[in-house]
């Protein structure tokens, strides 16, 4: 299935949006900020996943350097 994201300010434009898309037979969802801001964070967090990247060896002197008195 695909899917098309268009950002508009305009509750107007938004609500024609989705009765247009009604009308054509689609389902369609509006996203809140939040909506949006969890989709752009679930991203980041696929799209960098630190297992990838991390070196055992640094890692043990990262962690071996670290503060401990507080």
């Amino acid at each position: 299935m695909g899917s098309i994201i268009i950002h508009t300010s305009n509750p107007k434009d938004l609500s024609l949006l989705q009765e247009l898309a009604f009308k054509m037979g689609f389902e369609s969802q509006i996203l809140t900020d939040s909506d949006k801001e969890d989709f752009i964070l679930g991203k980041a967090i696929e799209e960098n996943n630190p297992v990838d990247r991390l070196n055992l060896e640094d890692a043990k002197t990262f962690y071996q350097g670290l503060d401990k008195s507080s």
